[in-house]
């Protein structure tokens, strides 16, 4: 059965996947276990920000550590506009997204003509400096302090009182990333971020525009961040900088990609619900007792994956079960 689905086309997938996930949330809401459906919304939530991610390096083959600054750009854009005009986060996460891709075309002109290890420093000290230009304008964006959203429940300013209009929401998201994803693995422009993952300069001497391939790249990235930085300010209810503008928060963008498997459609998915899950574990039985416990945690993941499943967990589970089926299928030997 599993190995039908995965020959399956992807948009099948995507489908069987949404109808899959909203009948297996139905049981929660009606239960209302909601700390459950807010594990699983944490869980598309971060599977939509490591999709995010695989675009720019996956695809494109350009690492960054750096995802942090549009994750809370975007927090902190939309929930200003909020606060200080009253427009609604329907509209301010498409600003926060268009916010976020005018950024990253500024400072993607310099830092994109770095390579390799040395466009990882630059994203991570990006992220540093974004930090750093939000705790100083504290006049607006309440430094340390941080900002506090509405407490109210108004589907007009994006805030539910039921956990599972969140879980909802996230699953769009992440249902409608998937899809661009998808369009983009088989045309043009996929195709050119695949040529500048295997080789630069190869790429460049048969006729590929390499530095306009990677800014579209990383404005693609850029722009989904920033509306997944709005959904997670609206669906904590307060954003900080020591909170969302962290290594910690780029950390975990990177790591559920890595663990599921760069440049694959389902691997951010797979790695989150694995890294969630381990996440919230944690929390539960350890509380705030051991701060930090899941992120050594994280780095044993990382260890086992690059050690025994380099090529992450999708691609490694995609063929030992292709491979399975096709030995159950071939006609055993004559003796």
């Amino acid at each position: 059965m599993l190995s039908e689905i995965l020959r399956s086309k992807p948009f099948e997938n995507i489908l069987k996947l949404s109808i899959l996930l909203i009948a297996i949330s139905l049981p929660f809401k009606l239960l209302k276990l909601h700390f459950v459906l807010y594990v699983m919304t944490l869980i598309l939530l971060y599977g939509y920000l490591g999709q995010c991610w695989n675009i720019l390096y996956g695809y494109a083959g350009q690492l960054s550590f750096g995802h942090a600054a549009f994750l809370g750009m975007g927090a902190y854009v939309s929930t200003i506009l909020l606060l200080r005009f009253g427009i609604t986060p329907w509209v301010g996460m498409l600003v926060s997204g268009a916010a976020c891709a005018l950024f990253a075309l500024i400072i993607g002109f310099p830092l994109l003509r770095l390579k390799g290890a040395y466009f990882a420093l630059a994203t991570l000290g990006m992220a540093e400096v974004v930090r750093l230009i939000v705790l100083r304008l504290d006049f607006i964006t309440g430094g340390g302090r941080g900002l506090l959203l509405p407490v109210v429940t108004s589907p007009r300013l994006f805030l539910f009182g039921d956990i599972w209009h969140w879980f909802l929401i996230a699953l769009g998201m992440l249902i409608f990333l998937l899809a661009v994803s998808y369009k983009i693995e088989g045309s043009r422009l996929g195709m050119g971020f695949k040529a500048i993952k295997q080789d630069e300069e190869a790429s460049s001497s048969v006729g590929v525009d390499v530095f306009k391939y990677k800014i579209i790249a990383l404005l693609l990235t850029a722009f989904f961040t920033g509306i997944g930085g709005t959904f997670y300010a609206q669906l904590v209810g307060y954003i900080r900088p020591d909170t969302i503008l962290t290594p910690e928060r780029s950390d975990e963008i990177v790591v559920v990609a890595v663990i599921g498997g760069t440049g694959t459609l389902w691997g951010p998915l797979i790695g989150s619900t694995i890294l969630l899950s381990i996440r919230q574990l944690i929390y539960s039985l350890l509380g705030g007792s051991y701060a930090g416990v899941h992120l050594i945690v994280y780095g044993i993941l990382i260890i086992l994956i690059v050690t025994f499943a380099p090529e992450g967990l999708c691609l490694t589970l995609k063929r030992k079960i292709l491979g399975i089926a096709e030995g159950a299928r071939s006609p055993g030997k004559l003796s």
